[in-house]
């Protein structure tokens, strides 16, 4: 399977992601995964725009996979298989999800220990943010809310179903479970983790709202 995700240096030193298919550059990119259940399991590859939008003063948000399975060996191994191909070499990009379901991470530690008996990477969950905290439907509903509502056009989807899984939700589904859909579910917990970054460097920062072409800079 061949990486179309290659790290790259700016000019000031700081790091980004590029995209060999697209040609276009990230900041940061990351996958969601949210468990099967009463519905399939879903994970979504998806990255933030290295570069800011001058006349939105926002980054785009730009989700490049997807993958759903009722089987839980299935679909770790579409787990492994998206993080392979969209991390760039010697780097492993994270994925993002619950981590607080007793069973999935035993399921998970049982995939595993079956993976270094073959000699296979093994694939590793971070917590998703404020998924302890009491507010946690509430900081996912505003979060789906912010990049779904009309005329905002900061979010983006590549060959993806998750655009007629978002017009099928009531909004009262958004207010009260939002995290029960698992192709929502996964895209929250990306877009909690891409909305915030910014790059470290204010040198980049400025450059990226008062520059309107940036390419010549880039080593």
């Amino acid at each position: 399977m061949t990486n179309i995700i290659e790290k790259k240096i700016y000019a000031d030193g700081e790091r980004y992601y590029f995209n060999t298919e697209t040609r276009e550059k990230y900041g940061e990119i990351l996958g969601g995964l949210a468990w099967p259940g009463t519905e399939e399991g879903f994970l979504v590859i998806a990255a933030v725009d290295f570069f800011e939008n001058i006349e939105l003063e926002a980054r785009h948000i730009r989700v490049l996979a997807e993958a759903s399975e009722s089987s839980i060996g299935i679909f770790l191994k579409y787990a492994l298989e998206l993080q392979k191909r969209f991390s760039p070499f010697m780097e492993t990009i994270r994925f993002y999800g619950d981590i607080t379901s007793l069973k999935m991470m035993e399921l998970l530690d049982q995939f595993n220990r079956d993976c270094r008996h073959r000699g296979l990477n093994p694939f590793y969950l971070t917590e998703a943010p404020h998924l302890k905290g009491p507010e946690k439907l509430e900081f996912y509903g505003q979060l789906i809310r912010k990049y779904t509502q009309p005329g905002r056009k900061t979010l983006h989807f590549c060959n993806t179903a998750l655009p007629s899984y978002l017009m099928g939700l009531w909004p009262n589904e958004i207010n009260q479970n939002v995290l029960d859909h698992s192709p929502i579910a996964a895209l929250a917990y990306a877009l909690a983790v891409l909305s915030t970054w910014k790059p470290r460097k204010r040198k980049t920062e400025v450059k990226a709202k008062y520059e309107r072409i940036l390419t010549d800079n880039l080593i």
